[in-house]
């Protein structure tokens, strides 16, 4: 019945927009055939809004695509630097990024793919001047210098491919001018002390020949303080002295990074058909580690965290400003195969993307070609739980390539039957090495002088082929049917070794002699697997423009997202090839929509209803007691909903914005594991179960136990929404600005953004319930008219809300019996406050 209600009431409101729209389009098609008389005041003066949703440019208001897009001055307005900062200003987007593992999540309309594994790809894919990556490790790279940046939502398989389930973030970056340009800009956020300096110089070069070079520097004192002290080590073998084993505290006062990053661009046009753009971008950068982008968040018995049981004097248990983020034990860290002795915990990113668009004109028919190649390396050493004694000592040297090709055909001719063909192929290749060290005192080995539990290598290779093509009929000059297909073809390979372990209370890693269930290499110590698949994708959409500047459509869409192997876990004796492999994963629905500009221009609105089911829906949850991941599938999730955006210039001065937008996910068909809660073998018959979990049982109604004596715990994920997928969540702002004579003027921008409550983690735990949140930016600006030089004070998240952004069980926080498993958590920068100067002449 609720379900009803919610569908009539969707049915409802759409009808109403669409009505709105339809009396928009009346009364500028009766309004048409008079010449509008000149106004006082003029339509809205701001760019032209060109999207690239259908691989071709067209106009925002035209095409049948529920679109986002942010131009530059968007970008700029709130300093959203990276796409976690780009994602806050749309409704239902969460980025989140966590630099271990799989790197970053990436969630449109409630849908996401977990950041834990490596080896998973997104349901989001990210196209960087035509590059596409659906690889999480994207999420954590910065951006400049930025020309606009497209969030397409729902299934966009026919014109991106695999990997877009959920939706596609286009991000195009600026090139070359018509003449000379400098430019620049330096910022210093005072909370966080950090400083940002960027510049550009752009131009021609020679007859044909723009380019343009383009670099920034970030380095950021840190917004999280850190707490960890000089302490002894809890978990220190006694054979060696007590004091190697000294806790050295933290590394410094707060946790800081830095960046530089440059790209440079060169646009070639020997004829007046033909262009070749060039882009190569490269950034590198240092941190404290892979462990000091997330914290514990509880929940804790006492208000310390727990390492293995041990708490954390200096540590807290909520999402704030606060850490207890020790240093490294430098013997330990120097008896690491790849490790230093000087036990700092520390991270290394570089990355570089290059793209090369040919495009030939032959008139009636154009010819586009995108060659692309992406490198991103990161290797961290550093402690894992987040807590002062780091008892979980991770080495990761990880490393992903892709190289792409994309050939397309298309067609522009004057009869009403027009069409694109296209080509693609990619090969990518994700490297994993890691050492770990869970509790050094049981790690130890004095004869051979090693500390590690386990020291891993695995590879994940992949290839795709892939094939589409649309063909546009225009019915009549203002209704257009398309309809098209995308057929993939997809192998992956992965192979997984220990190449040290050993057997303890912990786990048993030492699997030289094993020989893997389901192993497509049948030597002792390797798990090997091959996967593949092929899918195809059809679409098809009816639009209609009843006047200028006003779209109504209608499509069926489908989706397809890639299975394979999550190559994270650490590998014991007692593993199998099912423990990490997913199935792909589809989607197929439809939306309908419509988009229009009235009143002169100055009343831009877009609106759309969807509904569409995720089949398949990949997984992972994480087993704090046999330290490893465990990938599923869930059986469905369905998702019903509307969004709604415009914005209206109330005056040449003054111009109001807002979206809002209701995403019903609610998964169904799906029971998996409990998140992290501990059960004493002598207890595993009389325990309560935890909230929201049971007990799995036998035939006969009693407890299932595990080889060990252990009950074991699952979730009926019914009728809940997905992680990170909110029900609510919208945004309404202004501009304003005043002419203070002599071409100046003062600019006064300000935005709220609401989210409904969520969960943080895929695995439900209470402590990862995010609850609903408001938060706030605005920036007052003074400056030349004309950009040539402008003063700045930005403000971001200004009533300080620190909100979670992913979560999950934390190694070794599953550790006091009859309690919670207590989770880490990518949590949202606090209160932001820049001065910017930039210039421009």
């Amino acid at each position: 019945m609720k379900t009803q209600i919610k569908a009539i009431r969707i049915a409802a409101l759409t009808s109403v927009c669409i009505g709105m729209f339809a009396a928009g389009s009346a009364q500028a098609q009766e309004a048409a055939p008079a010449p509008a008389p000149q106004s006082a005041e003029p339509e809205d003066s701001g760019v032209e809004i060109v999207v690239t949703a259908r691989l071709r440019n067209e106009r925002l208001m035209e095409t049948p695509v529920a679109v986002t897009a942010l131009g530059g001055e968007d970008i700029a307005r709130y300093n959203a630097v990276d796409l976690t900062k780009i994602g806050e200003l749309t409704p239902t987007v969460i980025v989140s990024s966590t630099r271990s593992t799989g790197s970053g999540s990436i969630a449109i309309r409630g849908i996401s793919s977990p950041a834990t594994n490596q080896g998973f790809e997104q349901a989001v894919s990210v196209a960087i001047d035509g590059v596409q990556s659906s690889s999480g490790r994207v999420s954590s790279l910065g951006f400049f210098d930025v020309q606009q940046v497209e969030v397409m939502k729902g299934p966009q398989t026919l014109f991106f491919g695999k990997n877009s389930p959920a939706g596609v973030i286009a991000i195009t970056t600026a090139g070359p001018t018509d003449q000379i340009e400098v430019g620049g800009r330096v910022s210093y956020e005072f909370v966080a002390d950090e400083i940002t300096g960027e510049g550009y110089i752009a131009g021609p070069i020679a007859e044909g020949l723009g380019g343009r070079v383009a670099v920034k520097y970030r380095k950021m004192e840190g917004w999280l303080h850190n707490n960890a002290l000089r302490a002894p080590n809890p978990f220190f073998p006694a054979s060696l002295p007590a004091t190697l084993g000294t806790l050295p505290g933290r590394q410094s006062e707060r946790v800081g990074d830095d960046e530089i990053m440059g790209r440079i661009t060169l646009q070639f046009e020997p004829t007046d058909n033909f262009t070749v753009t060039a882009k190569v971008f490269g950034t590198r950068g240092h941190d404290q580690g892979a462990g000091a982008y997330a914290q514990n968040i509880g929940p804790c018995s006492d208000g310390k965290p727990r390492s293995f049981g041990v708490p954390d004097p200096y540590g807290d248990c909520k999402a704030d400003n606060q850490i207890s983020y020790g240093d490294l034990v430098p013997v330990v860290a120097g008896a690491l195969a790849r490790g230093e002795n000087n036990g700092r915990a520390r991270g290394r990113q570089s990355a570089y993307i290059a793209s090369l668009n040919m495009q030939l004109d032959l008139g009636n028919v154009s010819i586009t070609s995108i060659t692309g190649r992406m490198q991103h390396s990161y290797k961290s050493v550093a402690g894992l739980t987040q807590t002062n004694d780091s008892g979980l000592i991770v080495l990761e040297d990880t490393s992903y390539r892709s190289f792409s090709q994309e050939l397309r055909f298309a067609t522009s001719f004057d009869g009403p039957i027009n069409g694109m063909i296209g080509l693609y192929y990619q090969d990518t290749r994700d490297d994993l090495y890691n050492d770990a060290v869970f509790r050094a005192d049981i790690s130890y080995q004095s004869a051979t002088g090693r500390f590690d539990t386990y020291e891993k290598l695995a590879y994940l290779t992949g290839r795709t082929y892939s094939a589409f093509g649309q063909l546009s009929w225009e019915i009549v000059p203002s209704l257009e049917l398309s309809g098209g297909l995308r057929w993939t073809s997809e192998k992956k390979s992965t192979r997984n070794q220990n190449l040290y372990g050993i057997n303890s209370a912990l786990g048993a890693f030492n699997t030289s002699a094993t020989v893997f269930p389901g192993s497509s290499d049948p030597t002792p110590g390797i798990l090997a697997g091959e996967f593949s698949d092929d899918n195809l994708s059809p679409e098809v959409t009816l639009s209609w423009h009843p006047v200028a500047d006003t779209t109504i459509y209608a499509s069926y869409r489908t989706g397809y997202k890639s299975g394979g192997f999550g190559i994270t876990s650490p590998i014991q004796t007692n593993a199998t090839l099912g423990d990490i492999d997913f199935d792909s994963e589809t989607v197929s629905g439809g939306e309908i929509g419509a988009k229009g500009e009235f009143f002169n221009r100055r009343v831009r609105m877009t609106a759309s209803a969807f509904y569409y089911d995720f089949k398949n829906l990949q997984v992972t949850t994480y087993d704090a007691a046999a330290i490893r991941y465990k990938i599923n599938n869930a059986g469905l999730v369905r998702q019903r909903g509307f969004e709604i955006e415009g914005d209206f210039r109330v005056t040449p001065n003054l111009k109001i914005r807002g979206a809002f937008a209701y995403v019903n996910n609610r998964i169904s068909g799906y029971t998996g594991q409990c998140y992290g809660y501990s059960i004493p073998v002598a207890q595993a018959l009389t325990a309560a179960a935890p909230p929201g979990c049971s007990f799995v049982l036998n035939p006969n109604g009693t407890r299932f136990q595990t080889g060990t004596g252990a009950a074991v715990l699952q979730q009926v994920f019914d009728g809940r929404a997905p992680a990170r997928s909110p029900d609510w969540s919208g945004n309404i702002g202004f501009d304003a600005n005043f002419p203070t004579g002599g071409g100046k003027e003062i600019t006064l921008t300000g935005d709220g953004f609401y989210s409904s409550s969520y969960y943080a983690s895929d695995s439900y735990s209470p402590a990862a319930l995010q609850r609903a949140f408001w938060r706030f930016n605005a920036s007052v600006r003074f400056g030349d008219e004309q950009g040539r030089w402008q003063f700045a004070l930005v403000g971001r998240n200004l009533t300080n809300k620190y909100y979670l952004l992913f979560a999950g069980d934390r190694t070794g926080g599953a550790s006091v019996p009859l309690t919670l498993g207590e989770q880490r958590a990518s949590v949202a920068r606090g209160r932001e406050i820049a001065a910017q100067v930039s210039f421009k002449f």
